[in-house]
């Protein structure tokens, strides 16, 4: 033993031994090696393992052209010896990828390619190949328009001092020619309730649609943008008055005019609601009224109000047929007499007129001579003989004529 173990030949297997083995262990833990099965030794058993949701990357020239129908991500499965796999599905240090450069635009059938996998995996992809179609890109600049939601019927005229304003208030699209020529609105979704609290809302997302509602597949540049409006809104209940002009014809009489509703609510910002007291008068020409109607009137929204509500009142105006009643021998007053003057009456004699009223029986049946008053004004008048005007007055709502409309009477 001792003379085999001296034995040089015995030194130079055991030293080939030791090498060899030293061989088989780098082997198996370089994942670099160009050698598929370590030399002399195997590697061992062999492991399957699938990665799915691989992000597919498009090499592709992306300043002239956009690709549609290429899938977000693939199903990677990888086999070969159990380390290597692992370090694999545990790193990720390879691309999955569509090489699209040099192809012109169209619908193309391109395989699905790997790079930075161990050659000792073998890796199935799937889809191993896909069909995409690549179009020129166009580009286009168009307004955003705001669209509140949760709203319930309340009013923006209601909320807000002013229009809402987007910044910014237009963004740039890009993408395939066909998806830019169709597109309908480019508009930005606002919770109604987030911006009535401060008036603004940022970051919101900017979606394009087509005609139909369908959004578009495309890139928009700033895909956010900012909504701001004044809050400072608020609002005033004022009554709502008439006023009448013209006169009904003699058959007639008013009997009442109603407004429906009595009052409206001014919205805008408080220091023009301060400068407001009153809604301008209703005006009503009886001239025109021939019979009980109802007349639909638009309020005037006074400069500076956003909103005015309700926008339309009803007025109703109610007349029955006219009454009439004549009282006799009304005194003729003189108003503005000078001192030391004396006046006399010469037609008439007598310093009375009679006069029938017309208006509604219960006011007429109530009128006594207590309630009117007949007179003539001589102010300025010296002396001389002069005809002067009958006036009088009587109680709202009653009408009056006389066959005297005027005296001649003497002052000296």
């Amino acid at each position: 033993m001792d003379k085999w173990i001296k034995s040089p030949w015995f030194t130079r297997i055991v030293s080939l031994f030791l090498a060899l083995l030293l061989y088989s262990t780098v082997t198996l833990d370089d994942n670099t090696s160009q050698t598929e099965e370590p030399f002399l030794f195997p590697n061992g058993s062999t492991e399957t393992e699938t990665m799915e949701n691989v992000p597919l990357q498009v090499d592709l020239e992306e300043e002239r052209y956009v690709v549609r129908g290429v899938p977000e991500t693939v199903e990677v499965t990888v086999e070969g010896p159990v380390s290597v796999v692992t370090q694999a599905v545990r790193q990720r240090n390879f691309d999955i990828f569509i090489n699209l450069n040099g192809l012109e635009p169209g619908t193309h059938e391109v395989d699905v390619q790997h790079e930075g996998m161990s050659s000792q995996l073998s890796v199935f992809i799937q889809p191993q190949t896909v069909e995409v179609t690549i179009e020129e890109r166009s580009s286009v600049t168009l307004p955003v328009e705001i669209e509140f939601v949760g709203r319930n019927g309340t009013e923006l005229s209601e909320v807000f001092a002013s229009p809402p304003t987007i910044g910014p208030s237009e963004v740039e699209i890009t993408g395939p020619k066909s998806e830019i020529d169709r597109i309908g609105i480019v508009k930005a979704i606002v919770d109604f309730n987030d911006i009535t609290e401060d008036g603004n809302s940022r970051n919101i997302p900017v979606k394009v649609y087509d005609p139909q509602g369908n959004e578009l597949n495309v890139f928009i540049s700033p895909s956010t943008v900012n909504v701001e409006a004044d809050v400072s809104i608020s609002d005033k209940r004022l009554p709502i008055s008439t006023e009448t002009t013209g006169e009904l014809s003699e058959d007639l009489v008013l009997e009442d005019i109603n407004v429906t509703p009595a009052t409206a609510t001014m919205y805008g910002p408080e220091d023009t609601l301060n400068g407001i007291d009153q809604i301008d008068p209703i005006v009503i020409d009886l001239s025109e009224i021939r019979e009980t109607t109802t007349i639909e009137h638009e309020l005037d929204v006074p400069s500076g109000i956003r909103k005015v509500e309700p926008e339309t009142i009803s007025v109703d105006v109610e007349v029955a047929e006219a009454e009439e009643r004549e009282l006799t021998d009304l005194e003729i007053q003189v108003d503005n007499l000078m001192e030391g003057k004396d006046i006399t009456f010469i037609d008439p004699e007598e310093r009375e007129i009679d006069v029938t009223f017309i208006g509604k029986e219960e006011d007429l049946e109530e009128l006594s001579e207590e309630d009117i008053r007949v007179w003539i004004d001589v102010s300025e008048t010296i002396e001389g003989e002069f005809y002067k005007s009958i006036e009088i007055d009587a109680p709202d709502g009653i009408r009056w004529r006389t066959d005297t409309e005027q005296v001649r009477v003497r002052i000296q």
